[in-house]
């Protein structure tokens, strides 16, 4: 029981780093469209919706 309370812990943990990272991408990508780069705003975008995949299915199997 105790390991299923550690493994959950762990995964909202990773959901905690994962909007961390997702904050610093935005402002990334904000940063990269005023400065016109649109190479790197893209490749932001796929970074960006990479975690959040990763958040919504660890988010899924921390509802199981």
């Amino acid at each position: 029981m105790n390991q299923n309370k550690d493994r959950a812990q762990q995964e909202w943990d990773r959901i905690t780093d994962i909007q961390d990272l997702l904050l610093e991408r935005y402002v990334e990508q904000k940063e990269a469209i005023r400065e016109g780069d649109r190479c790197r705003a893209i490749a932001l975008e796929f970074e960006i919706k990479e975690l959040r995949r990763e958040k919504e299915k660890i988010k899924h199997w921390a509802a199981v």
